[in-house]
């Protein structure tokens, strides 16, 4: 009878259901929340203390470059020491800078200084701990949870996307009184945003001190770093439907990210009559159709043999498609449209894909393995994002256009090979 009932319930409930991986969701929320409401006044106040947005794009790059750099050393130290406690290291170096940051902003000695240095800190943790946190719910939850547990996870990222902006903006505004000289605009409602980012960073290190983990050390432990990596790399290159699939994101993240980060915006202030609004419509769009997206795969308990490849040439089509019709149309409501239909087809795929890596890994790789991923994913991204912004300022909407066929072509060509629209099928180590 508790069987039957266990096994009616949706994935999502079941996942909850898991007391330690709850703690974990809790926690990854929290911190989603955080983090966004940073990313929100970071910006701002370096704005507020140069005036120079060129210093805001420096602190982005300083983030970047120890994040690609070691992002490879992190999968290697997440699958050697556990995901856990990769994580609480992380988020106790997080916890430290963010409070120091903190600090100097409500007592108006914050430097620009004191930023590129939390940058460099914060790119770096980055490194080890996102392979540390897609490790982790396999460590948590049974294999038929981790769908349900995927999908929390994801769906939470997008609910921080789309509320912690707004709330940044009250909170950066508040004056909280007191006698704090006030050496620059919104200072206080800035420090108050850095102290709630640092309290979170707390909460999470002493949670995940506590948090218990199904974690086996790995043979092969007396190996180097080096050597750790590489065998990681030929785990990836050996697996032909694995190794395809990365190489699809791969080509997904040239083709398609740059252009989009860059050319959405810029098309909303050239083009749409809406301006900033519009903007702000079109990122709403994406926020909710990946929600809906990520919901669906959660509650869905069906779709265990959905062929990842043509899921994912269907997200390359629907993406192509969007860029075709802005690179002649450029109305809001139909663009705000095709987006969210888009980024569900995404939530679905980005949900089902982690589960499928999860259940198709062996867990002494999955800290590589996921770090590979990421690596291929966000490495490539700056260079997508440069191109997109030199062509687009030469013809905004051709590079629209001739991204949109490519991805278009690409989607096409690939649901017309088998052996590729069929990549993923199943999610099991065995398929």
């Amino acid at each position: 009878m508790e069987s039957t009932e266990r096994d009616d319930r949706s994935p999502l409930l079941r996942a909850l259901a898991v007391p330690q991986y709850r703690w974990f969701w809790l926690v990854t929320a929290v911190s989603m929340f955080g983090d966004q409401l940073s990313l929100i006044a970071l910006p701002w106040l370096v704005l507020k203390l140069t005036g120079d947005a060129a210093a805001m794009g420096f602190v982005i790059a300083l983030a970047a470059v120890p994040r690609a750099l070691f992002m490879l050393v992190g999968g290697v130290l997440t699958d050697r020491l556990s995901p856990r406690r990769v994580l609480v290291v992380t988020n106790l170096l997080r916890l430290i800078s963010m409070g120091l940051v903190a600090f100097a902003t409500w007592h108006g000695s914050v430097s620009l200084q004191q930023i590129y240095l939390l940058a460099l800190v914060f790119g770096l943790a980055d490194a080890f701990a996102w392979p540390a946190q897609s490790a982790m719910p396999p460590r948590l939850l049974a294999p038929a949870d981790l769908g349900g547990g995927n999908a929390l996870l994801q769906g939470t990222a997008q609910l921080s996307l789309v509320v912690a902006p707004a709330l940044a903006g009250v909170l950066i505004a508040l004056d909280l009184g007191g006698a704090t000289p006030q050496l620059i605009k919104d200072q206080q409602g800035l420090a108050l945003v850095f102290a709630l980012n640092t309290l979170s960073f707390l909460f999470a290190t002493v949670v995940l001190a506590l948090l218990r983990e199904r974690f086996h050390p790995p043979a092969g432990l007396r190996q180097s770093v080096l050597r750790s990596m590489i065998t990681g790399l030929q785990h990836v290159w050996g697996d032909a439907p694995l190794r395809s699939l990365i190489l699809l994101l791969a080509l997904f993240s040239v083709v398609f990210r740059g252009p989009f980060v860059i050319g959405i915006p810029a098309l909303a202030n050239r083009y749409l009559t809406q301006g900033a609004a519009g903007f702000g419509v079109l990122m709403s769009a994406l926020g909710v159709g990946a929600i809906l997206g990520t919901l669906i795969a959660g509650m869905w308990n069906g779709p265990r043999r959905v062929p990842l490849g043509a899921l994912m040439l269907v997200d390359f089509l629907g993406f192509g498609t969007l860029f075709l019709v802005a690179s002649f149309m450029q109305v809001l409501w139909p663009l705000a449209l095709l987006i969210g239909a888009f980024a569900i087809v995404d939530g679905i795929l980005i949900v089902y894909f982690t589960t499928w890596l999860q259940l198709r890994v062996p867990a002494e790789f999955l800290g590589r393995v996921s770090s590979v991923i990421m690596f291929f994913n966000l490495g490539l991204f700056p260079l997508s994002s440069a191109v997109a912004g030199v062509l687009a300022d030469v013809n905004l909407l051709a590079l629209l256009g001739v991204s949109g066929a490519l991805l278009v072509l690409i989607a096409l060509g690939g649901l017309a090979m088998p052996g590729v629209r069929t990549l993923g099928r199943g999610a099991s180590m065995a398929d």
